[in-house]
């Protein structure tokens, strides 16, 4: 994975998937954290995002998505775990197959290396009571630009 420390620094390259459906939206966090995220992971090298996101589905839910079309491009600096990390990420539109039953739960678990992940879908018009990073996310799910937009985040 694409992903290297210097110091108490730390680069990554995460690929991430925004699903909507029926007004709600599909976030994860880890069983420690009390935040949640949108679901992905981090780019393998010699590997295009788009197949960075789908690989990632297939490893944590064995669901396979459609990747629809690049959202966001995102420069992301925050901290996390004791290091500062300066984050370069993909956001892709994705679509889960209409018979999976991903869709019909409302929430569920994946597998995070050796650990858990928490999936659970979310009313997109009361994303503003759900603790989301990056917090960008917040108010860029309610109105989804058909252009490619570049987004640059400091999380203070």
């Amino acid at each position: 994975m694409i992903c290297f420390d210097r110091g108490k620094n730390r680069f990554n390259l995460r690929v991430a998937g925004v699903s909507i459906y029926n007004g709600r939206v599909l976030l994860h966090r880890t069983e420690k954290d009390d935040f949640w995220a949108l679901p992905g992971g981090r780019n393998e090298f010699n590997e295009f995002s788009e197949q960075t996101l789908v690989r990632e589905m297939k490893e944590e839910i064995d669901e396979v998505v459609e990747v629809n079309r690049l959202l966001w491009i995102v420069e992301n600096f925050f901290e996390h775990e004791s290091k500062e990390f300066h984050e370069t990420s993909f956001y892709y539109l994705m679509d889960f197959n209409e018979d999976s039953l991903v869709l019909t739960k409302e929430e569920f678990r994946g597998i995070e290396g050796d650990g858990y992940l928490i999936y659970k879908w979310f009313d997109i018009e009361d994303i503003d009571e759900v603790e989301v990073y990056p917090t960008f996310i917040k108010k860029k799910l309610l109105n989804l630009s058909p252009e490619i937009e570049h987004i640059m985040v400091r999380e203070d």
